[in-house]
């Protein structure tokens, strides 16, 4: 589930991290005039939503039910070392500070011929959250929140624990970018990254 997270394209330039608590909760509501579709991503069904504004950014978020407990999901969703295993172009992942639910993440990441470095800021809420930034004076700025509950009990799922998973982020350019040509990259990637996932927790 980590490699959901890191998805993100254009050219990024050296950033300064901030040390705010980076705040999420406008993610987790319903977006103005949201765009949501029922999908099937392999045997499973996932729900996407979607919302471009010329000021507040483009919205983007899948939401699925995962065959693990909620421990267990914890531990592959924060688990940093599988990015580079999921995410098709992530060439390193680097922990450059490890606190007490915090981290400052660094990617190598190849776009065509270019290698991007790209750093991420994550606060840790075990096992219910994880919240991601990062900011960039020419991209603008990225972030995100993965979060989970207890699936309800059901017939088919009586003898197994069964956890949501809804991650939602924006991107708020710091200038013009074709917002739908965006919006069907981030689809492609996530959609292609919760795949991966269901995959191995299956495993």
């Amino acid at each position: 589930m980590a490699a959901i997270l890191w998805s993100l394209s254009g050219v990024v330039l050296p950033q300064q991290l901030s040390s705010a608590a980076i705040e999420t909760e406008f993610l987790q509501r319903p977006w103005p005039r949201q765009w949501v579709r029922e999908l099937e991503v392999g045997r499973y069904q996932v729900r996407w939503r979607q919302w471009a504004s010329r000021t507040e950014g483009i919205f983007a978020g899948v939401r699925f039910v995962a065959p693990l407990d909620r421990d267990a999901l914890w531990s592959k969703t924060s688990d940093v070392t599988s990015i580079g295993h999921m995410t098709p172009g992530v060439k390193a992942v680097r922990i450059l500070e490890q606190q007490a639910n915090h981290q400052v993440i660094q990617l190598d990441v190849q776009v065509l011929w270019k290698t991007l470095r790209l750093m991420f800021e994550v606060e840790e809420d075990p096992p219910n959250a994880m919240r991601f930034r990062l900011v960039n004076e020419m991209l603008g700025e990225y972030r995100g929140v993965c979060w989970m509950e207890d699936a309800p009990a059901t017939p088919e799922a009586s003898d197994s624990a069964w956890t949501v998973v809804e991650l939602a982020t924006r991107l708020k350019p710091a200038r013009p970018i074709p917002m739908g040509l965006v919006l069907l990259v981030q689809r492609m990637t996530y959609l292609q990254g919760v795949k991966a996932f269901l995959e191995s927790c299956e495993q």
